[in-house]
């Protein structure tokens, strides 16, 4: 094994900046967001609440094999807090979908290992949490993502099926808690989210992961045409894309192979890139990915 195999990793890092009038894929620098070698962050989202700005974001510890979530706040000079686990649950849990109705915060996050879609209320935004309700999938659906806005308390989410590789569309009506599942919509786009849907130059975009050579080659923004989700009429085109190589960061040493998701809000936009970083510790993360492979390995002869 190469020198660099052994003491260098891919992290997933998240960077942020302000929001301004022009595209999402524009060379304006990047905040890298700082962490420390024993874990990483991705799949953020923006909230603004009580006049201050946090990024929602999946928390990987290396030592770990279940993602949990943490928010940290964007601060005023530009800088960010420590980032502050908040969720924890005995399957894996990522892409915090965080969002405000009717005066609550709530947040879908993607729960797939569980086979359901779930809804949580803050209790104490933005630490404590509580789980309102949990819709039955029975299978994988992952990134619940929105697309399209609250009307009279119904949203449209969409859901990717990873073991069907299939985009669901779903009406979501947070009056009595109901989520139903939508006619197929043959002319959207059928990839995995990048982030909720987002209004921009008079157009109401989409994101989506381009994951058909590697996971998170790119980021992909397709203009939203119809929206007739209920008739099984919606349908989106390509517009623009977020390529990794062209993330220009304020952190010069990193250089992005991937990315998967990027959220906005009125002052905010927010991204995830793939960076290799020096890990003193790496052989020892290797050594016990071999060891679990091979007890999980004996455990299948029995």
């Amino acid at each position: 094994m190469k020198f660099r195999e052994l003491f260098y990793s891919d992290y997933y890092n998240i960077a942020f900046r302000n929001k301004k009038e022009d595209k999402a894929n524009s060379d304006r620098e990047w905040t890298v967001v700082k962490s420390s070698n024993h874990e990483w962050f991705a799949d953020p989202f923006l909230f603004q609440w009580g006049g201050k700005q946090f990024i929602f974001a999946e928390r990987m510890n290396v030592w770990q094999t279940n993602g949990t979530l943490a928010y940290c706040e964007v601060l005023d000079d530009g800088t960010t807090s420590p980032f502050k686990e908040v969720l924890t649950e005995p399957f894996h849990l990522s892409y915090p979908n965080v969002f405000e109705y009717s005066g609550s915060v709530y947040m879908i996050p993607e729960t797939g290992h569980n086979k359901d879609i779930r809804l949580y209320k803050a209790v104490q935004f933005p630490d404590k949490w509580t789980l309102v309700k949990s819709f039955w999938t029975g299978a994988n659906f992952v990134d619940t993502s929105f697309v399209s806005g609250f009307h009279d308390g119904i949203v449209y989410l969409c859901s990717y099926d990873w073991g069907h590789k299939s985009s669901h569309f779903y009406k979501f009506d947070l009056k009595d808690l109901s989520l139903s599942e939508l006619p197929n919509n043959p002319n959207m786009q059928n990839e995995r989210s990048g982030g909720n849907f987002f209004e921009e130059r008079a157009a109401r975009l989409r994101v989506l992961q381009d994951c058909s050579q590697t996971y998170g080659a790119k980021i992909i923004i397709n203009r939203i045409e119809c929206d007739d989700f209920e008739a099984g009429k919606a349908s989106d085109t390509f517009d623009f894309e977020i390529l990794p190589q062209n993330l220009r960061l304020n952190s010069k040493g990193m250089k992005p192979k991937c990315c998967h998701t990027y959220n906005q809000i009125v002052s905010l936009e927010v991204v995830d890139f793939l960076a290799e970083r020096f890990v003193w510790f790496q052989p020892f993360l290797i050594l016990r990915r071999k060891i679990r492979s091979a007890y999980n390995k004996v455990l299948r002869l029995f």
